[in-house]
């Protein structure tokens, strides 16, 4: 405000002169106006003053009204019911909804009805009706009535909106029955959750509802395989599962919709006949209340199943039959089959809990895993069977977000590493980037930001719509938001708080800015139709995913100056040493499957086999002097990548103590273990561990035992006299043993036919199988202690897989590059001094270009299909691989300059669901370009322009040349626009940028192409060359050089009117290129030309209207009319039939330039254009400045004795212009 006001007073000391008095200073006007002219400007800056003085107040006091609104919001809708309430009841009333009045506030509810609700329906009445003296069904009229009057009031003063500005509906009746129930207010806990509310008697408390059925009665009557919507479905259906039950398109799927009802979290009462749970699906409800967004895989016996929707999900995305044509699917239990079925899921974005049963008792079921597509592997399969779960996944990263003035927090949270990777000060458009790699994220996405900072987040088309609001005070620091995140992530997958998720800010001091989505995509970093991928040229072809994963993550958000110079060094010592040989690294394992698997204490003795390999060749190239330059660099960026400091000796310590922790649990692979059994569990634990060792002895002793029963039992000739049956994991004989002996049985106690054993042999074969069970636990334990003594060096085994994944991915790009001939430039200085080649190309069959690139940029031009486009993908691949660390194609010798951002832009097409055309696409990116451009930045501007017509393109390219330069950008533009290099562009004295073009050379009258970069300036495109490379027909191409050739197209390709009817509504006129008039062709006098228009004909009665003037009704439509309009210093004249629409169009299109216009009614069309051609002849021959003369070039329309005299008398003035122009040139 005091800025304010000092502004206001300033404007009172420079523009009030008091009566009689005059500053000092201040040179008196000549004449009488000064007086005036300076009461004018001094009326004009306390306008202006007061105006922004209005604003100020309105913006400081916009907080303090809003919460006051909020405060009395209550009190006045109690005081807004008619007839007023009991006075004891409206008490209950106020006191029951004021502590939940300050939902409304747009800052609490972010525009969500839901979240609003929600939070409405915590208000309770706390008191008993009776108490009160009021009947149920008269208290529930009187509340329903107050919350209507609270809603209306609150929408009225912009508070019940949504993030459109819409007024949000209202549910009294809702909130009231919530208000009257008896249940008890679910208050929130600690950390903001509301708490699960228990399963009592067999229901849970307004959890669960009864419905007849999900769908509506007229979505019954559709036929079978008809989609559904989700206004289709009842309302006590969540609307999660509305919407997943509108993408539902598989006939069996949607069949088993029609059996969805009976309560509204399954939709599995319906099914059962059944009002009143019971059983195991009364434990169902009551998951299903703690988790409604997730599908439940709950263990029955040798199968997981599902009810209700969770088995229309299995049917639809897993492919899975139904059971008995019930809304109940399922599959056998083992690893591979539930990792299978939870891939499927998450791959559709839904999350899977996985009950299993309790080892102890079957009829007890736990909570083993939720699953997302955050985390979307099971990492207890080891409890289901022996069955492998195939390749582990990380799934998508969560991410979160905090919006902040000076540019965005972006969080990549990793439940499976408890990892949180954040970067400071990223652009939005470097988020749609980030968001777009890896195919998409997980949700929701968690943000915070200042005050309606959800608005802008709601402008960005790309934001996804599944966000959770944090809603965090504004004082609250960045890790503070980050703990609340994964706090949060936490209870949603639950997992254990412990042990903490890191944070590893990734330091951008010196680093290139983050690649947009359009750079990222035209530069081959993302995938796009037609752009060959960089990474998968950069990397040889059989390299590990984890390479290529962590190579594009540099190329997309790379890394501080520091970091890159580290990863030069490391990739120079590479090329430069042929001696430097590392030791094998081939089977490193993700972190995220060292961290998940030690942290549920699940790991495999395959994956602490992994680990112990690559510890032992990390610690040889730390520990061995002839790996001693890769030590630096590799510990460098190691540290930066973990956030942690690494010291070498630190490093090895640790190393050894991991080694000696996995050799002490793990049998010696270089000795056999029992090589005479078969046995599971043998070759994974040492036996130096006693419990092992003992279990091992009790196996031993009771195999002994079973052979001696064995042997005991075989008859005389005992060839083939034994049977094994894999099923039931016994053995029996085939004829009746010498002993005393009966029938054999199976797992379920049938008896086999014409299988035999004895009690010795049973109860032998028991003591094994008991011996064996305890064998395999023993070394499971020993498995789990494993995992145990390893989550103390998790930050050692982190640096572990990190720098393996880094010399795996160093090593392998040098190889490859340096194969290809790919160098590592010099990174200094402002100029791009480089021999380059297109990086998918073999450089023997590449054409290298050399560019030469200063700070006044360059324009590129040349012929369709000579490679502008290849060329500035070359450039810009170039740039981002040298300021990202890696080798480039270019030649020994380059110099790439340490650049701030690259930005590409090229023509990407409309995006019609959003409403944005190709040229409007175009404007967006530029438009951002030109937001954050300056010194540091490198901008490839391909074909700017294309998506509108090239009078406008011209105009936009100039115009963009010209900001970019003025922000000392460095540019290369791509154009077929080839007069834009004869522009004298405003550049504040700076040199004009280069002229370059591409190559070509003719051969038997031919063009060939040679695709190499050249100084000059192209000045044909060649299309009908192109056009004819691409299959147009001879006829077509014929037509396209005449209407090519000079003078052709004008006269040819006329606008008509297609119907012949003078009521037909004409195109808006076309501007044509303004002619080059000396500065005297200006507009003497409106006589002239109105004598002019008079001469035309016999009688004179030429119409002189003003601007805004109602056209005479004769000649509104109907009526051929020649008319002039009198522009600012202009004239522009044309012909219609359609005078009241032609006017229209002229009003939008010049706006205040018109000044006027004369009006000649004529007798018809062919008279107007006949007389419209003689008039823009003669006021061109007597010097006035036409808007558009086109239509003097006309001979159809035109006498033709007069016509060859005009054409002789225009052809002398333009030769006498030219000889003016060279002659003012020299």
């Amino acid at each position: 405000m005091s800025g304010l006001l000092g502004r206001l007073h300033l404007a009172r000391a420079n523009h009030v002169v008091r009566p009689g008095s005059r500053d000092r200073d201040t040179p008196r006007r000549p004449g009488g106006m000064a007086g005036v002219h300076q009461a004018a400007v001094a009326a004009l800056g306390l306008r202006m003053a007061a105006r922004h003085m209005a604003k100020a107040q309105v913006r400081l006091l916009r907080n303090y009204s809003e919460s006051k609104q909020i405060e009395i919001l209550s009190a006045e809708a109690m005081d807004a019911l008619r007839p007023a309430p009991p006075g004891a009841f409206r008490k209950a009333l106020l006191e029951g909804f004021g502590r939940e009045v300050q939902s409304f506030s747009p800052e609490v509810h972010q525009g969500d009805r839901r979240r609003l609700l929600q939070r409405l329906r915590r208000c309770r009445l706390g008191e008993d009706l009776a108490s009160l003296g009021l009947e149920a069904e008269e208290a529930r009229k009187i509340t329903q009535a107050y919350v209507q009057s609270l809603w209306t009031l609150a929408a009225r003063r912009g508070l019940a909106v949504d993030a459109k500005g819409s007024k949000m509906r209202s549910a009294a009746a809702d909130l009231a029955r919530a208000f009257l129930s008896e249940e008890a207010c679910p208050h929130p806990v600690a950390d903001g959750r509301l708490p699960v509310q228990p399963f009592v008697d067999g229901e849970t408390v307004e959890r669960w509802r009864l419905v007849g059925s999900w769908l509506s009665e007229r979505a019954m009557e559709r036929e079978p395989d008809m989609l559904f919507k989700a206004e289709d479905f009842h309302e006590a259906v969540a609307p999660f599962w509305r919407e997943q039950l509108e993408r539902v398109n598989r006939p069996e799927a949607l069949r088993l919709v029609r059996h969805l009802g009976g309560d509204n979290l399954f939709g599995w009462l319906k099914s059962m006949a059944s009002s009143k749970p019971t059983g195991l699906f009364q434990q169902a409800l009551a998951w299903k209340s703690q988790q409604p967004h997730t599908v439940l895989l709950v263990q029955v016996g040798d199968f997981f199943e599902a009810w209700g929707v969770d088995a229309v999900m299995l049917v639809q995305w897993c492919g899975l039959n139904p059971m008995a044509r019930r809304a109940r699917a399922g599959f056998p239990v083992n690893a591979a089959s539930l990792q299978q079925t939870v891939d499927c899921l998450t791959r559709a974005d839904l999350s899977v809990a996985v009950y299993v049963q309790s080892a102890e008792k079957k009829t007890v079921r736990v909570l083993r895993q939720v699953l997302t597509p955050g985390a979307p592997s099971y990492l207890h399969g080891h409890e289901l069977g022996k069955e492998t779960i195939g390749e582990f996944s990380e799934g998508r990263p969560y991410i979160a977000m905090r919006l902040r003035t000076d540019g965005l927090l972006f969080a990549e949270i990793r439940p499976f590493r408890r990892e949180v990777r954040f970067r400071e000060d990223v652009t939005p458009e470097a988020v749609e980037a980030l968001l777009a790699d890896q195919d998409g994220v997980a949700w929701p996405i968690f943000v915070d930001g200042s005050k309606r900072s959800f608005l802008q987040a709601n402008k960005w088309k790309w934001f996804p719509k599944q966000r959770r609001w944090m809603n965090l005070p504004p004082e609250v620091q960045d890790d503070y938001f980050l703990q609340r995140c994964c706090q949060e992530l936490c209870h949603t997958l639950q997992l254990s708080q412990d042990p903490p998720f890191v944070q590893v800010r990734l330091n951008t001091a010196g680093a290139l800015q983050p690649l947009t989505l359009s750079t990222s995509k035209n530069l081959g970093v993302l995938q796009r139709d037609g752009v060959p991928l960089l990474v998968d040229h950069a990397l040889p072809e059989a390299a590990p995913a984890s390479t290529r994963r962590l190579m594009r993550r540099w190329l997309l958000a790379p890394r501080s100056q520091d970091t890159v110079y580290a990863m030069r060094e490391l990739l120079q010592v590479f090329i430069s040493s042929q001696a430097l040989v590392l030791p094998p690294l081939h089977r490193v394992p993700p972190v995220a499957k060292v961290i998940a698997f030690i942290t549920a204490r699940t790991g495999s003795e395959r994956l602490f086999r992994d680990i112990q390999d690559c510890c032992q060749g990390l610690q040889m190239i730390l520990a061995k002097e002839r790996y001693g330059s890769l030590w630096d660099p590799l510990l460098k960026i190691v540290a930066a990548d973990t956030g942690s400091e690494l010291h070498r000796d630190d490093f090895l310590r640790d190393l050894r103590q991991v080694l000696d922790l996995i050799q002490d649990r793990l049998h010696d692979s270089a000795s056999a273990d029992d090589p005479l059994s078969n046995e599971a569990f043998r070759g994974i634990a040492s036996r130096a561990q006693e419990s092992v060792a003992a279990a091992y002895k009790g196996v031993q002793d009771a195999r002994d035992h079973l052979c001696q029963a064995l042997k005991e039992g075989l008859p005389a000739k005992h060839s083939d006299a034994l049977v094994y049956n894999p099923f039931d994991n016994d053995l029996c004989f085939k004829q009746k043993p010498r002993n005393d002996s009966h029938a054999a049985h199976d797992r379920k106690g049938k008896a086999k036919k014409d299988r035999f054993t004895t009690k010795k042999l049973e109860a032998a074969l028991s003591a094994y199988l008991s011996a064996a069970k305890r064998a395999e636990l023993a070394v499971q334990q020993s498995l789990e202690q494993l995992c145990d003594e390893l989550s103390g060096h998790v930050s050692a085994l982190r640096g572990t897989v990190a720098a393996a994944e880094l010399l795996m991915t160093a090593h392998a790009h040098a190889s490859h590059a340096s194969r290809l001939g790919w160098c590592l430039p010099e990174l200094n200085g402002t100029k791009l001094q480089a021999t380059i080649a297109p990086y998918w190309m073999d450089p023997g069959d590449a054409v290298w270009s050399h560019v030469d690139l200063d700070l006044c940029g360059a324009i590129a031009t040349g012929p369709n299909m000579s490679g502008k486009s290849t060329l500035m993908r070359a450039i810009g691949a170039s740039a981002l691989l040298a300021n990202c660390g890696f080798l480039c194609p270019v030649k020994p010798g380059a110099t790439v300059p340490q650049y701030q951002q690259v930005v590409f832009i090229s023509a990407e097409g409309d995006r019609p669901s959003e409403g944005v055309s190709a040229f409007g696409r175009e404007a967006m990116i530029s438009a951002s370009l030109l937001r954050r451009a300056g010194q540091g930045t490198l901008a490839l501007v391909d074909e700017f322009g294309s998506g509108t017509e090239p009078r406008a393109a011209k105009a936009a390219v100039c115009a963009l040349l010209e900001e970019l330069s003025a922000q000392s950008t460095q540019f290369v533009v791509a154009t077929h626009l080839h007069d834009i290099v004869d522009v004298d562009l405003r550049l504040d004295g700076k040199a004009q940028p280069i002229a370059w073009r591409m190559g070509m050379k003719k051969t038997g009258g031919f063009p060939v192409w040679t695709y190499a970069l050249e100084l000059g300036v192209c000045r044909d495109s060649l299309a009908a060359h192109t056009l004819e490379h691409f299959g147009w027909p001879a006829r077509a191409l014929g037509r396209f050089q005449a209407l090519l050739a000079p003078n052709a197209a004008q006269s040819e390709v006329e606008t008509k009117d297609p119907s012949g009817s003078p009521n037909a509504p004409e195109p808006e006129p076309e501007p044509a290129k303004e002619p080059e008039l000396s500065e005297a062709s200006s507009v003497d006098s409106v006589e002239a030309v109105t004598e002019m228009m008079a001469a035309l004909k016999d009688e004179s009665d030429v119409l002189l209207l003003q601007p805004q003037d109602m056209l005479p009704a004769p000649l509104c439509a109907g009526k051929a009319v020649l008319y002039a309009l009198l522009l600012s210093g202009r004239l522009y004249i044309g012909q219609s039939d359609n005078m009241q629409q032609r006017l229209r169009q002229h009003r939008q299109r010049f706006g205040e330039r018109l000044e006027g216009l004369l009006l000649l009614p004529v007798a018809n069309t062919g008279e107007a254009r006949r007389l419209e051609t003689r008039l823009q002849r003669q006021l061109l021959l007597r010097g006035f400045a036409l808007e558009s003369s086109q239509d003097a070039l006309h001979r159809n329309f035109s006498d033709e004795a007069a016509a060859e005299a005009e054409d002789e008398a225009m052809r002398l003035r333009r030769i006498a212009e030219e000889l003016l122009e060279m002659a003012h040139r020299r």
